[in-house]
Protein backbone atom coordinates (compact mmCIF):
# COMPACT_ATOMS: atom_id res chain seq x y z
CA UNK A 1 0.00 0.00 0.00
CA UNK A 2 1.83 3.33 -1.21
CA UNK A 3 0.84 6.24 0.93
CA UNK A 4 -0.77 9.84 -0.27
CA UNK A 5 1.32 12.63 -0.36
CA UNK A 6 -0.63 14.05 2.53
CA UNK A 7 0.55 10.68 4.83
CA UNK A 8 4.14 11.23 3.90
CA UNK A 9 3.95 14.90 4.90
CA UNK A 10 2.23 13.87 8.02
CA UNK A 11 4.89 11.26 8.43
CA UNK A 12 7.46 13.84 7.85
CA UNK A 13 6.19 16.03 10.50
CA UNK A 14 6.60 13.31 12.79
CA UNK A 15 9.97 12.26 11.99
CA UNK A 16 11.16 15.71 12.35
CA UNK A 17 9.74 16.58 15.47
CA UNK A 18 10.80 13.39 17.59
CA UNK A 19 14.24 13.46 16.30
CA UNK A 20 13.89 17.46 17.77
CA UNK A 21 13.20 16.28 20.83
CA UNK A 22 15.81 13.85 20.95
CA UNK A 23 18.36 16.03 20.03
CA UNK A 24 16.90 19.16 22.64
CA UNK A 25 16.83 16.36 24.95
CA UNK A 26 20.36 15.16 24.51
CA UNK A 27 21.73 18.99 24.55
CA UNK A 28 19.78 19.90 27.42
CA UNK A 29 20.73 17.23 29.60
CA UNK A 30 24.93 17.27 28.09
CA UNK A 31 24.83 20.94 28.78
CA UNK A 32 22.95 21.07 31.98
CA UNK A 33 20.81 23.97 30.51
CA UNK A 34 16.57 23.88 31.93
CA UNK A 35 15.88 26.30 29.18
CA UNK A 36 16.59 23.77 26.45
CA UNK A 37 15.24 20.57 28.12
CA UNK A 38 12.05 22.83 28.36
CA UNK A 39 12.17 23.10 24.52
CA UNK A 40 12.19 19.59 24.40
CA UNK A 41 8.94 19.07 26.38
CA UNK A 42 7.78 22.17 24.38
CA UNK A 43 8.73 20.14 20.92
CA UNK A 44 7.11 16.71 23.10
CA UNK A 45 3.82 18.78 22.53
CA UNK A 46 4.65 19.52 18.95
CA UNK A 47 5.36 15.59 18.29
CA UNK A 48 2.06 14.86 19.34
CA UNK A 49 -0.24 17.40 17.53
CA UNK A 50 1.73 16.03 14.36
CA UNK A 51 0.70 12.49 15.90
CA UNK A 52 -2.77 13.29 15.75
CA UNK A 53 -2.34 14.93 12.19
CA UNK A 54 -1.22 11.72 10.94
CA UNK A 55 -3.51 9.48 12.50
CA UNK A 56 -6.12 11.90 11.00
CA UNK A 57 -4.85 11.30 7.69
CA UNK A 58 -4.15 7.47 7.55
CA UNK A 59 -7.65 7.33 8.53
CA UNK A 60 -8.83 9.64 5.80
CA UNK A 61 -6.90 7.71 2.68
CA UNK A 62 -8.78 4.72 3.47
CA UNK A 63 -10.58 3.34 1.24
CA UNK A 64 -14.54 2.76 0.77
CA UNK A 65 -15.58 -0.82 2.82
CA UNK A 66 -19.30 -1.92 3.85
CA UNK A 67 -19.27 0.00 7.33
CA UNK A 68 -18.06 3.08 4.96
CA UNK A 69 -19.65 2.71 1.60
CA UNK A 70 -18.10 6.44 0.66
CA UNK A 71 -14.90 5.99 2.25
CA UNK A 72 -13.75 7.72 5.11
CA UNK A 73 -12.54 11.04 3.36
CA UNK A 74 -14.60 13.12 5.69
CA UNK A 75 -14.35 11.03 9.05
CA UNK A 76 -15.85 12.77 11.72
CA UNK A 77 -13.61 13.39 14.82
CA UNK A 78 -12.91 11.29 17.74
CA UNK A 79 -15.49 11.55 20.26
CA UNK A 80 -15.07 11.70 24.20
CA UNK A 81 -18.14 10.53 25.89
CA UNK A 82 -19.67 13.20 28.26
CA UNK A 83 -21.51 12.22 31.35
CA UNK A 84 -24.74 13.44 31.67
CA UNK A 85 -26.93 14.50 34.76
Amino acid sequence: MTMSAKSRAAALSVISNASLVVLKLVVGFLSGSVSIVSEAIHSANDLLASLIAWVSVSTSDKAADAEHPTGTEKSRGFRVPSKRR
